[in-house]
């Protein structure tokens, strides 16, 4: 069965088990053939099906390749290339889904931040998608490739509005590379074949009809002379043995959750995996946010009924974009038409190997995939990953999930991985971890449990939960700090070497909410890191930077940690909060700090304001000759070493900065202010698109022309031609008029890739004359979003109307703030937005009743009563209600109609005021009483209290000790002393 070794031998009937060579220095497993560029480091499972049986192929230090079968490949008409079905013109041949994942692979790799933020702004991509392409930039060119090819916009037989929309961003030589790699995976086309992908109207009559991928009788392996070609591809000296097809005795492995970070369609036999185990622990890389559309494709006729049940058919149709086969995806001119209008959301049949719940998804999406699960965990189905995608919210130590939807979600008996994939920063409790290990404990087939970009705690050596889950096998994994749960003792340990090595690679992020012990593993592995030579690509300190020692050897963190300088790391990028500033020592000693790193090529400021320039005594002259960059990315600006004076960044960092967007806020200085205004003006000149510009609270007026902007600084904005977004936030309540109302948006026509123009915190017009629009802009129609209201401006009729559901997601996300002094105009609007998103389903992150525009609740609907008399409707979608009373005394009434408003909703909050010492909960419903309602009062944003649901008492919220009556009236007098 092979060639060019004797060596090689096949092991028949024997386990799923971990085969290891002697002369390779790790086993490498993969799902498909890949290209490793890292010298072997990537740990996959590589499945190869021979006739009827699936072997598991171990990397050797050698390189091999396989004969062909002893079966010979079926006959076709002459000139007919083999797999094209009749009708498709020669050049569309389909690729296989190996030769379709190298190909995604490698174009991952030629789409960086820039390139793919173009491409989805021109592809009409939501903005919920943008906005998670700007959160996940480390895995950015995964995350687009997965949505093109969910969208239809690329496929294994065809990309040409994927080469079209690269040409049309002026990325023609990107575009070109692309298109050879396509053609490469064809091998060499003919002439007549090149020409037809330029005319696709070529047709093909051929009666024959096409063979069947995943019928392993007619689908024949490569010759050995197709398999040399492709040297470097597959490993010589390997050794094969039968995994028993439909063995269910083996667990799956973490192998399965990172070959879902490459591909969107894997090659495997259903029902196998392989665990590769390395001191007792399996190495896993960082798992991507894969996309949930795609389809797994077996070679496994033994396992074609199961992967015919993995698809599992919703009661809405699939969207058209998907057909790559049957519909003609549009033209590049359409999308440009639709680009930036909102998509029609349709719920398609999920991929079991990788489902995908995510925040930003309809209650009714979020049912809908939860009933199909259901459904293939009835059938036996396996369900291979689940992702939350920053859509769960609580759980309890009953291992109860209930999603931001307010969704629970049930358990799954054929689910094998779940990845908990929370929002940035997110701490999660010692109650919230007990639950989803008691999760993971009561799911029969779940042996993965991850979590990422959140905190966790230790927990304790006796709780019952860790010896279930060490009972059961389940391994507890934190990606993204390289630690494993210890189920013994409940403490998180360093993984291995090969785990810390891909942490590292993929960048380590330091959050200021965090946990003095969880920063402490992070430094401990940065320096393991340090002293093994393992490059860190790069360290960034979320808003925990806190000060650096004299000698710039070490950096205090906000938790008291220190941080010494490293000799790997690569980038270091410091996110201060906003508006801080950072004098001219200091600054020096952090550019000595980060001189002591030896590999330093970046050294980023964000957030901060720093000084104009620095004493030629404050710069060692070793550290002039390094020349690394310090880069000042919201200005765009770098700090010339030599001059010791600030100057325009080169181009493409330009771009990155662009890319992140810019933000100009109040309180920086008018020399920040200058550089910021300087950078843009160079990108527009240089045609680099905008995100977003947003102005912070510093905009102060619009010139009479409309073609500036002047700062509260005194510097003036001109109009840039570059720009996508301008976003105007305001001081809270602030009025602007119909005359600058309409100079604004003269402002925004002047930019001629405005797509919105977006004000918040300011009260605008109910109309505009139709004098003050002009014809031109009327026929641009870009959005003009009032976000406070989740309304557009209609240019034509020139009023406002609901907007599109994408940007009622979006705005939904943020919350809605509701002020006293706002016009009962705005306040219709917002009841409007906030009834259409309930109505759509939409889940509400928080609604705020602020500065006392809370009245009453009406005895008859229910519904709250604003003081502009507008009422705020029951909310289905609401997840939190905070009430700011301003100084009030509520009635126990009062309470109790809040509460009973409030019943759908998670959490109910009282801010500045003051309510009775106990309220009685016999009105309360009954489930608020099983104690997932949260009820919480601040009255001095001082000492916080939750509801006792079941006495009716108020507890104490961090010491969990009842409030006494002495300490109530003492309170209530203090209260009285200020608000009177």
């Amino acid at each position: 069965m092979f060639s060019d070794s004797s060596e090689d031998e096949v092991i028949p009937n024997s386990r799923p088990s971990f085969f290891k060579s002697t002369s390779a220095k790790r086993v490498t497993v993969v799902f498909t053939s890949l290209d490793s560029s890292t010298g072997g480091d990537v740990f996959f499972l590589h499945f190869q099906v021979l006739d009827t049986e699936a072997y598991c192929v171990v990397r050797s230090s050698a390189w091999k390749t396989m004969d062909r079968p002893r079966s010979q490949p079926p006959s076709r008409p002459p000139g007919r290339p083999p797999g094209r079905p009749p009708g498709r013109p020669p050049s569309i041949k389909t690729l296989s889904s190996r030769e379709f994942g190298l190909f995604k692979v490698q174009l991952a790799d030629h789409l960086n931040y820039d390139t793919s933020l173009r491409l989805a702004t021109l592809l009409g991509y939501p903005n919920a998608f943008i906005g998670s392409l700007k959160r996940d930039n480390t895995d950015i060119g995964l995350l687009m490739v997965n949505k093109m090819e969910e969208r239809g916009d690329m496929a294994s037989d065809d990309i040409s509005t994927l080469t079209d929309a690269l040409r049309d961003c002026k990325l023609n030589g990107t575009a070109t590379k692309v298109e050879k790699m396509f053609m490469e995976k064809f091998g060499k086309q003919s002439k007549e074949q090149l020409d037809v992908r330029v005319n696709p109207s070529y047709q093909d009559t051929g009666a024959v009809e096409p063979a069947k991928a995943t019928d392993s009788k007619d689908t024949q392996r490569p010759s050995s002379d197709k398999l040399k070609s492709t040297a470097g591809k597959e490993p010589q000296g390997t050794r094969l043995a039968p995994l028993g097809v439909g063995d269910e005795r083996q667990k799956p492995r973490r192998s399965v959750i990172q070959a879902v970070k490459m591909f969107s369609e894997l090659e495997q036999p259903a029902g196998q995996e392989a665990a590769t185990r390395k001191s007792g622990r399996t190495p896993i890389k960082t798992p991507a946010k894969p996309t949930s559309g795609a389809r797994l494709q077996s070679n496994d006729p033994s396992a074609k009924s199961a992967d015919q049940g993995s698809q599992i058919t919703g009661a809405v149709k699939p969207s058209k974009a998907t057909d790559s086969k049957d519909k003609q995806r549009p033209s590049i001119e359409k999308l440009k038409e639709t680009a930036g209008k909102g998509t029609t959301e349709a719920v398609a049949p999920i991929n079991l190997n990788c489902v995908k719940i995510e925040a930003t998804d309809s209650k009714a999406k979020q049912q809908s995939i939860i009933d199909q699960l259901k459904e293939a965990a009835d059938k036996g189905t396996p369900i291979r990953l689940l992702i939350l995608d920053t859509s769960f919210r609580t759980i309890d130590e009953s291992g109860s999930i209930t999603l931001h939807s307010g969704l629970i979600l049930p358990l799954f008996s054929t689910l094998t991985a779940l990845l908990v994939w929370t929002e940035e920063g997110r701490v999660m409790t010692e109650t919230e971890l007990t639950g989803f290990l008691k999760y993971g404990s009561e799911s029969t087939q779940l042996h993965d449990l991850l979590f990422q970009h959140c905190d966790l705690p230790s927990l304790s050596s006796s709780t019952e939960v860790l010896r279930e889950i060490q009972k059961k096998g389940v391994e507890v994994s934190w990606v993204g700090t390289a630690h494993c749960l210890d189920t013994s003792s409940g403490s998180w340990e360093m993984d291995n070497i090969d785990t810390v090595r891909r942490n590292c690679e993929a960048g380590i992020v330091m959050h200021k909410p965090w946990r003095k012990e969880t920063q402490e593993l992070q430094i401990k592995m940065l320096q393991f890191a340090s002293e093994n030579d393992i490059p860190v690509r790069m360290l960034k300190l979320n808003e925990c930077y806190c000060s650096v020692t004299p000698d710039g050897t070490k950096i205090t963190l906000q938790s008291g940690q220190t941080l010494p300088a490293l000799s790997t790391v690569r980038i270091i990028s410091i996110v201060t909060e906003d508006g801080r500033t950072i004098p001219a020592d200091e600054f020096a000693r952090l550019l000595e700090f980060a001189n002591h790193s030896r590999e330093i090529e970046d050294l980023r400021f964000q957030g901060c304001e720093l000084p104009p320039t620095l004493s030629a005594s404050s710069i060692p002259p070793e550290m002039k000759s390094r020349n690394f960059k310090v880069s000042w990315l919201c200005t765009g600006h770098c700090f010339d070493l030599n001059l010791r004076t600030w100057k325009i960044a080169d181009l493409d960092t330009i771009r990155e900065c662009c890319g992140l967007g810019v933000e100009i806020y109040k309180q920086c200085s008018s020399h920040m202010h200058k550089l910021q205004l300087h950078f843009l003006t160079v990108a527009s000149q240089n045609n680099i698109p905008v995100r977003m510009l947003q102005l912070n609270e510093c905009y102060r007026s619009a010139s009479p022309d409309g073609t500036e902007i002047t700062l509260q600084s005194g510097q003036t904005l001109p109009a840039l031609s570059t720009v996508r977004i301008i976003s105007i936030v305001t001081e809270k309540g602030r009025t602007i008029p119909a005359d600058e109302f309409a100079r604004l948006l003269e402002f925004a026509n002047h930019s001629r890739e405005i797509e919105d123009l977006r004000f918040q915190g300011c009260e605008l017009p109910p109309t505009l004359p139709a004098s003050s629009i002009p014809p031109g802009m009327k026929s641009r129609n870009f959005k003009v979003s009032w976000s406070s209201t989740g309304h557009c401006f209609d240019l034509n009729l020139r009023t406002w109307k609901i907007a599109d559901l994408d940007a009622i997601r979006e705005n939904s996300g943020l919350g809605v703030a509701i002020y006293k002094q706002c016009s009962s105009h705005m306040h219709k609007l917002q009841m409007h937005f906030l009834t259409v998103a309930s109505q759509n389903n939409v889940p509400l992150a928080f609604i705020s009743l602020r500065s006392g525009s809370f009245r009453s609740v009406d005895a008859t609907t229910g519904s709250i009563i604003l003081e502009s008399g507008v009422m705020l409707p029951r909310l289905s979608s609401l997840d939190d209600l905070s009430i700011n009373a301003n100084g009030r005394e509520l009635t126990e009434e009062e309470v109790n109609d809040l509460v009973n408003y409030s019943s759908q909703c998670s959490k109910l909050c009282f801010y500045w005021c003051f309510l009775p010492w106990s309220v009685p909960t016999d009105r309360f419903p009954a489930h608020l009483r099983s104690g997932k309602f949260l009820v919480l009062w601040d009255p001095e944003y001082k000492d916080k209290f939750t509801l006792d649901l079941a006495s009716g008492c108020w507890v104490n919220h961090a010491t969990e000790m009842a409030l006494t009556e002495k300490k109530y009236q003492d309170m209530l007098v203090r209260f009285r002393l200020k608000y009177k």
